[in-house]
């Protein structure tokens, strides 16, 4: 069964839904596109989400301190140092360096081209096409030579037009 961002973290006891997006976000917790967001699985959502967030601090050689009768234990000389519950910027990070990594290679492959070629070359295509666009009519006169100068001047017109609604953004399906 599917359940809502918001349930689960009812369901986890969860004070916010920050934590449930960042591991969303990561990739860490499956989602599926649902009509009103994002929604993960319901069933064995505790022991993944017990999984997903499972820190150093937890591992059997370092057990993490727990409190006893509402107060916290406090670190002492004799008492060993906890470790600080594994960082979620160092996932991040290493994420962030296989993205970089797969993106130089896809620029080496070819694969992948730099914004400011791209934007020289289809500026270039803009022009052409404006270019060829706007001597329609100058052509359509050469070729039908019985077309009267009022019916170029509106066929000029007619394909300004078009390129001010392109330039402006209100094309209409």
């Amino acid at each position: 069964m599917l359940i809502s961002i918001r349930d689960a973290a009812d369901i986890l006891g969860l004070k916010s839904r920050g934590s449930i997006y960042r591991k969303v976000k990561s990739g860490e917790l499956p989602t599926v596109g649902g009509p009103n967001g994002p929604m993960v699985e319901r069933t064995g959502l505790e022991e993944l989400w017990a999984g997903i967030t499972r820190t150093k601090s937890d591992s059997p050689q370092h057990p993490r301190p727990r409190a006893s009768g509402g107060s916290q234990p406090k670190a002492s000389s004799d008492s060993p140092v906890e470790l600080p519950a594994y960082n979620e910027s160092r996932a991040r990070s290493e994420y962030e360096k296989a993205n970089l990594l797969e993106l130089e290679r896809k620029t080496k492959e070819g694969l992948l081209l730099r914004r400011e070629d791209v934007e020289l070359a289809w500026g270039s295509a803009v022009n052409i096409t404006r270019t060829r666009l706007l001597g329609v009519p100058s052509t359509a006169k050469q070729r039908i030579p019985h077309l009267e100068i009022e019916e170029v001047e509106l066929l000029t017109t007619l394909i300004r037009e078009a390129l001010d609604e392109l330039a402006a953004g209100e094309v209409t399906a």
